[in-house]
């Protein structure tokens, strides 16, 4: 009875939120065969990241499962975007297509004797906006994340390594788990993430507000966490200025870090190209003041 109670008290409270999005399910295209059901953990984990990276409410998942089984009515359908809109205040929904997601493993040797063996994984995505309150459709734009592993596993007399093991045991992870988000296709859908984040503010900017500098503890639907990434400028030039962060500090072109001054924001400049593991190039976006080395800049970052 009481846990009859609670979901009555949940489902309210959901209802009177104000959610800015919400995903629906993707259609797979992609050829994976595994554990994972993908066409739901995709965008799930999407919805989490932008929610921890920009703050913006997200419709959860299973409240949008749970809503289309209750009303029988197809997730795609324009109507049910309308009464997400009604139930929840969903302003945009989200659709998708996954293309691509894949790990592939390269050996090179003899086997029963010594070789090596590395590893990639590429994940890709092409989503679509629609207006929830008159279920027209805006932009259609793709996100892809790709990782190659640089360094070569050495194996001897046929042993496998230990990232062999991972290799094939990856689907027995929860998908979006501090584990998961450790391994090389988590590595993956966290830049295929953050440029799917960047697309979708540059697309709908009026739900996105200013980043906080302040970080709340936040459950959400994965173990994805949000952190702030401090660094400074290095040089200031005629072509724009140079930061001592990069693709190691989980930077990628487009993202905003924000200068700051005794604790105050004095300008955002845009990254232009990651350079090296530390080291990218940006172009002033607006400054109160004329930006010199050694202003300190910071970034939101989920990882």
């Amino acid at each position: 009875m009481r846990f009859k109670i609670f979901l009555v008290f949940l489902f309210l409270n959901l209802s009177q939120a104000q959610y800015k999005i919400a995903f629906i399910p993707f259609e797979d295209l992609s050829d994976y065969k595994g554990r994972w059901d993908l066409r739901i953990e995709i965008p799930k984990y999407l919805g989490d990241f932008i929610f921890k990276l920009y703050g913006v409410e997200v419709l959860p998942m299973d409240s949008v499962l749970r809503t289309s089984k209750s009303l029988n009515f197809d997730p795609k359908d324009a109507i049910f975007f309308l009464e997400l809109n009604r139930r929840f205040g969903v302003e945009y929904v989200i659709s998708g297509k996954i293309l691509t997601f894949k790990v592939g493993r390269f050996m090179a040797g003899f086997p029963l004797m010594a070789g090596y063996e590395a590893y990639n994984s590429t994940v890709e995505v092409e989503s679509k906006i629609f207006n929830a309150l008159t279920g027209e459709s805006g932009v259609i734009f793709g996100a892809m994340g790709e990782v190659k592993e640089r360094g070569l596993g050495l194996t001897l007399l046929g042993k496998p390594t230990e990232k062999y093991s991972e290799f094939y045991s990856l689907d027995l992870l929860k998908f979006g788990s501090a584990e998961f988000n450790e391994t090389i296709v988590g590595e993956a859908m966290k830049k295929m993430a953050m440029e799917f984040a960047l697309r979708l503010k540059k697309y709908i900017p009026e739900i996105f507000e200013e980043t906080e500098f302040t970080i709340p503890e936040i459950v959400g639907e994965t173990e994805l966490k949000a952190n702030i990434i401090e660094g400074s400028i290095l040089v200031v030039g005629k072509q724009g200025v140079y930061v001592n962060l990069g693709k190691n500090d989980g930077i990628l072109t487009g993202m905003i870090l924000y200068v700051f001054e005794d604790g105050a924001k004095i300008g955002e400049i845009e990254v232009v190209d990651v350079v090296h593991e530390h080291f990218s190039s940006c172009k002033v976006v607006k400054s109160s003041r004329e930006l010199k080395k050694g202003d300190k800049v910071r970034v939101r970052i989920v990882k």
